[in-house]
């Protein structure tokens, strides 16, 4: 601030009776220093607040990408939903390593810095419509180019409509159980996810994920489309 600047709030602070001017000094009245007090006791609460929401990390654990040796520094990077360590491979995360491991063992990371790259899944939303009866009839060249486009991809049932639609389509679901809650995490984690679930469960899942893009930066991307 100017010196000019900082004389106009000092003159404005007075007129509303937080400073008073003494022996040619600025001081802090009474109602100044409670001011004050209760401005940093909401400072304090905040700080403490985001402190606990950013949830910082001190050491983690990883899966050992190859041979590591103690005290190694480590890349970390996130690979099919799960944090990945690599001896001498740059990454915008990376930390020293706490034990000797071997490929596919546990290695503690310690001396964590900076934030693991990472890009969300994308979600295909897969509406299956039941006819009379209870019939159904995929739409051959939709169907063959959804189960070609989920290969790499988390397969997800959400009811029985989904359990079976996978069945038919030669699918084998990992995610069955609190499913909205689990592809969001696997999405958010970098994982792309197929989602099949009947036409009237679709506004759910829809809400769910716009739900938590509302509250994350890297928005989470998701598509429609209709297999019956």
């Amino acid at each position: 601030m100017t010196i000019q600047g900082t004389s106009e709030y000092a003159h404005g602070l007075e007129a509303d009776g937080f400073l008073v001017l003494a022996n040619g000094e600025y001081r802090a009245t009474k109602k100044g220093v409670e001011f004050l007090h209760d401005r940093m006791v909401e400072l304090r609460g905040f700080v403490d607040r985001a402190g606990r929401e950013m949830a910082f990390v001190e050491t983690t654990a990883a899966v050992a990408g190859g041979p590591i040796r103690r005290g190694a520094r480590l890349g970390l990077f996130m690979e099919q939903g799960i944090l990945v360590a690599h001896a001498g491979r740059a990454s915008p995360s990376s930390g020293l390593a706490v034990n000797d491991a071997t490929k596919g063992e546990l290695v503690a990371v310690r001396d964590l810095e900076g934030i693991v790259a990472l890009r969300p899944g994308r979600i295909v939303i897969a509406r299956i419509r039941t006819a009379a009866g209870g019939r159904r009839g995929f739409q051959g060249a939709v169907a063959r180019r959804v189960v070609t486009r989920s290969k790499g991809s988390i397969v997800a049932a959400l009811d029985v409509s989904g359990l079976v639609a996978a069945k038919e389509l030669g699918l084998r679901p990992r995610i069955e159980f609190a499913v909205l809650p689990a592809i969001i995490e696997a999405a958010e984690r970098g994982v792309d996810v197929l989602l099949l679930l009947a036409e009237e469960r679709v506004a759910e899942a829809v809400q769910s994920i716009e739900a938590a893009n509302a509250k994350i930066e890297d928005k989470i991307p998701f598509e429609s489309v209709t297999l019956t």
